[in-house]
């Protein structure tokens, strides 16, 4: 080989050798550089930088440089920690890098933490975005892409000020001409995935509109949102549309670490429609709810900058299942079948799981089901505080009649477990055979009947409240019947039922009106008012019964009316006993004193009127 081809090849070789150690990471001890990239970062991001481990550096394709077990801090006074630990990998700007500066092109961030703002008056990120909205109006270099892999996020609670802390940080923001930020990360044990695009960097740090575009996915729900927002003094603002879907309440609840009012009613929800939110107040002038099958219409509007969430709404539906609700209800108090039969009295009535939150709930159906029963122009409220709960039903059409109520639970002031509850109610004009072939019983009794309820009570558990239950019941039925049950031909016979099953199920006593008034103290009703009167006898009743343990004990009375031609048959007296899902009855029995009762009962106010609206019962001195 001639010496000129041998030394050709041996500069060929050389520079090959070179590009080739030029691709390869070599790690170096230069304490210099750290100090070099560090002043370059202050200048123009405010940002100093300390690294203790190996310092490893490639010069092609791209310069790059990586710190081992580095603290990124705030360059102000202050010096807090932006970020610690981890390694931090810089590719550098060539054409800035051989005029002696330092200009990041991609910054990534591994095994690291994120040190947020631990308080209010902690401003540790101030100066690093007053310095990158400065860069951006003055159209400054920038960093075209930041990626954070594996690493942790510590801060505070916004709503308590509690620390918390997310792990397995994912992040990827790309800045072009527009922003995206895409990633993922693990919060109170649960995976979450985000992104967040369009956003125009110019506008957001002039204080001007910009576009957006957000997904946020975790393991019970997503919400979606798209519109236009802007950063300012009052914090954040955006108008858009958006869909909130969640398919478990308590597991999303449990994942966030919040709470709203009546959660433990509600399992999936579903909320979509146009927005407009300014910091943590969020208005809904149009917005759709879905919720156990259910879709309603309207406006509300939620408040999350508090000490408590609120969130008030009025919503309408053309159609509405309550039952799911009614099924939550009894669920809480122990009636849905699933507890021993004693099991229910000792179900907490602790207003505390459902009173986390303040709820201004207005609702109207023009049809609506609780359960069997089917209402018409429905309009109801449920208000929520502190202390208490407030369901009203403003009214509601039921069978040709109307209904109208009120209940208002509330914790006692001293003790939080004890809960007081007042109820009172009014229906008119329903067809009550109507209703209880509604409720799935026999349609024993017919007639148009209007009443009155007024309860109150209080107790740690659904039994002491039942225990304490006083006020008043009061029924009246007129032009009505009772099916399978022949008074008349009773009275004939000297109170013997006919024989045979067919004569009891064709027997029928008509009447022109009839009343039942109930005076409940402690937790059982006296029967203070019950007559019949049809056009051939009158009937009285008179006993009492038992809320707590659901048994009646009473006695009918039947006598003839006395007629112009001054016939009179003599009356005759049967007892009913027993519980209330097998009452028996049968022919009276002499009187006698109850031995080893718990409860005494007593007569207070029999001669009220049956159409009081109100009352208010005295205890016995």
């Amino acid at each position: 080989m001639s010496p000129r081809r041998a030394l050709s090849a041996l500069g060929l070789g050389i520079v090959s050798a070179g590009l080739i150690a030029a691709c390869l990471p070599w790690s170096i001890e230069a304490p210099g550089l750290s100090r070099f990239v560090s002043r370059s970062l202050k200048e123009s991001w405010g940002v100093s930088l300390n690294a203790s481990g190996a310092t490893e550096i490639v010069l092609l394709p791209l310069p790059r440089i990586t710190f081992e077990n580095v603290r990124l801090d705030d360059g102000a006074a202050s010096g807090a920690t932006l970020a610690s630990g981890g390694r931090l990998a810089l590719q550098l700007d060539t054409a800035a890098l051989l005029t002696g500066h330092v200009t990041v092109e991609s910054l990534t961030f591994d095994g690291g933490t994120i040190h947020l703002p631990q308080d209010a008056d902690d401003n540790r990120w101030a100066g690093l975005a007053e310095r990158m909205a400065k860069g951006v109006a003055e159209n400054r270099a920038h960093p075209r892409r930041l990626v954070l892999t594996r690493s942790t996020v510590t801060g505070r609670d916004p709503r308590d000020g509690r620390p918390l802390t997310a792990n397995d940080l994912e992040l990827t923001v790309v800045w072009r001409s527009t922003i995206a930020l895409i990633g993922g990360l693990t919060w109170n044990g649960e995976r979450a995935q985000f992104a967040l695009t369009e956003l125009q960097p110019h506008a957001l740090f002039e204080g001007q509109s910009s576009p957006f575009s957000a997904n946020l996915a975790w393991p019970t729900g997503a919400l979606t949102a798209e519109g236009s927002g802007s950063l300012g003094e009052g914090g954040l603002k955006a108008t858009g549309t958006g869909t909130l879907r969640i398919r478990s309440l308590a597991g999303t609840l449990a994942w966030t670490g919040g709470d709203i009012a009546l959660a433990p009613l509600a399992e999936d929800l579903t909320v979509e429609g146009a927005f407009e939110a300014i910091s943590r107040e969020i208005q809904f002038p149009s917005v759709k709810v879905t919720t156990g099958g259910n879709v309603l219409e309207g406006a509300g509007s939620a408040d999350f900058g508090g000490d408590r969430n609120a969130v008030q709404a009025t919503l309408a539906a053309d159609n509405l299942n309550l039952s799911p609700l009614l099924a939550g209800l009894m669920r809480l108090g122990g009636f849905d079948g699933d507890a021993e039969p004693p099991a229910w009295r000792q179900r907490s009535l602790a207003l505390a799981p459902l009173t986390s939150g303040d709820l201004d709930l207005r609702i109207s159906a023009g049809n609506a089901r609780l359960g069997p029963v089917q209402v018409t122009d429905l309009a109801c409220g449920v208000m929520v505080r502190a202390r208490g709960i407030e369901a009203s039903l403003g009214r509601a059409g039921l069978r040709g009649g109307t209904v109208k109520g009120r209940v208002v639970l509330t914790s006692d002031e001293g003790d939080d477990g004890l809960t007081r509850v007042k109820a009172q109610g009014h229906v008119n004009g329903i067809d009550l055979g109507t209703l209880m072939g509604d409720l799935g019983g026999e349609r024993w009794v017919q007639g148009t009947t209007r009443g009155s309820l007024v309860l109150e009570g209080a107790g740690r558990d659904v039994g002491t409240l039942t225990g304490s239950l006083a006020g008043r019941i009061a029924l009246r039925s007129e032009d009505g019947a009772i099916t399978g049950l022949d008074l008349a031909d009773m009275l004939q016979r000297n109170g013997t039922v006919a024989p045979g099953a067919l004569a009891r199920r064709n027997g029928r006593t008509a009447y022109e009106h009839a009343t039942l008034s109930l005076l409940i103290a402690d937790g059982v009703g006296e029967v203070a008012e019950g007559s019949l009167v049809s056009r051939a006898l009158t009937a009285t009743v008179g006993g009492r019964l038992d809320l707590l343990r659901r048994r009646i004990e009473a006695r009918a009375e039947v006598a003839s009316r006395p007629s112009g031609e001054g016939t009179h048959r003599p009356a005759f007296a049967f007892d009913l006993s027993g519980p209330w899902d097998g009452m028996s009855v049968g022919p009276a029995v002499p009187a006698r004193p109850v031995e080893n009762a718990s409860v005494q009962f007593r007569r207070p106010g029999a001669d009220l009127p049956l159409g009081i609206r109100a009352y208010a019962p005295t205890s016995a001195p």
